[in-house]
């Protein structure tokens, strides 16, 4: 595989255009393993659900739950999104492609409940003594910011040993796991005119590949293993209209020979 070119550029601006308003379910979430306790279901009422408003400023994320690393080819990871992140205006994106817009109350009340789960908590959590390691396995990051800035807590192979970690830090996973489930079953579309593209030449391909959509934006000529750059506007259109954006590589032939793996998301609007 030859090499790709590295460029990272920040990007501004752009809003999503499709959002919903949800109410909460009035039974209790529970967990999802063994050492989850019972997660109180958030407040709101059924006057909530109805479509959002045009939307707010995007104001900065309040809670947030990613997972990061592992084993994964490292241009897609470069474009792996954040499983959810909710925002103070009550914006909630779960995997950078659904939204929803919660009640002020459910944000507040969420963040509470993720400020005590994560209290005392280290930066690093580790499981129980004699615990197996998973070197390949994702790192989940869980974050709460209550006013002073983002509080993160990085949980090494959460999902393959939740049994061996605190059971605070497993109901905190599934508290973002619930909404993060609603806001994808009951949400609308996100999309915006800003996303993040991965991309890896390669000097051949297995596939039969077509040619690159005209439009699709080439990546500088470099000798990075893969590159990755943000693009909004016109750009950034053509790239959600003409390449797949499913989180997996979409080998295309180029016109002056090799072939070139594309894979793209969405940028959420704190990025």
């Amino acid at each position: 595989m030859a090499a790709a070119a590295a460029l990272a550029l920040s990007a501004c601006g752009g809003t999503g255009v499709h959002q919903a308003a949800e109410t909460t379910p009035t039974t209790a979430a529970t967990g999802t393993t063994p050492a989850t306790r019972d997660i109180p279901a958030t407040v709101a009422t059924a006057s909530d659900d109805r479509p959002a408003a045009e939307p707010a400023a995007p104001g900065r994320p309040v809670a947030q739950w990613l997972r990061v690393g592992g084993l994964a080819a490292p241009g897609l990871g470069a474009v792996r999104p954040p499983a959810l992140v909710v925002y103070a205006d009550g914006r909630a994106i779960a995997g950078a492609a659904h939204e929803l817009r919660l009640p002020p109350a459910e944000v507040e009340t969420l963040v509470k409940a993720l400020e005590q789960d994560l209290a005392g908590q280290p930066a690093t959590a580790s499981p129980r003594p004699g615990s197996p390691a998973f070197h390949d396995a994702p790192t989940t990051i869980l974050g709460v910011d209550g006013g002073g800035g983002m509080r993160e807590v990085h949980v090494p192979y959460l999902e393959q040993a939740a049994t061996r970690y605190d059971a605070a830090l497993v109901t905190a996973r599934d508290r973002l796991s619930h909404l993060a489930g609603r806001v994808t079953a009951r949400g609308r579309t996100y999309s915006t005119d800003r996303v993040r593209l991965s991309a890896e030449r390669l000097a051949s391909s297995r596939t039969t590949a077509e040619p690159l959509p005209e439009g699709v934006p080439l990546p500088p000529d470099t000798q990075a293993t893969s590159t990755r750059k943000d693009y909004k506007g016109h750009k950034a259109t053509a790239i959600a209209r003409l390449v797949p954006g499913d989180g997996s590589w979409h080998v295309y032939r180029l016109p002056t020979g090799g072939h070139l793996a594309l894979s793209w998301r969405y940028l959420l609007p704190h990025e």
